[in-house]
């Protein structure tokens, strides 16, 4: 997920809610159309960013962001991973397969 993409796109629903709704409404705006409308992941990836400092947020988004940020849990540390990267995952197990003396597949 790229952060500056999503800033940038941050900033320009809020410029239209601020003149929309005024700058006094328009931080409640945005955060409802965040809430609304970005997925998952990409209101993660704003509030970690927000929560690191907000670099880039002009003053209705970052207002927003923090509305969203106060609403959602706080990220475990083991589990905060940098911007663009995914958390690891540990693979599955499977037992393991070892062929069975009474089972032929050719005859049932």
């Amino acid at each position: 997920m790229n952060i500056d993409h999503l800033v940038k796109m941050a900033n320009e629903i809020s410029a239209f809610w601020k003149g929309e709704a005024g700058p006094e409404k328009a931080p409640a705006e945005v955060a409802s159309h965040l809430q609304r409308f970005w997925e998952p992941r990409m209101r993660q990836a704003i509030i970690a960013h927000y929560r690191r400092g907000a670099a880039g947020l002009e003053d209705v988004a970052r207002e927003a962001v923090g509305l969203l940020a106060a609403a959602a849990p706080a990220l475990p540390a083991a589990s905060a991973t940098a911007p663009g990267t995914t958390p690891p995952t540990t693979p599955p197990t499977t037992p393991p397969t070892t062929p069975r003396e009474d089972h032929d597949p050719v005859r049932p």
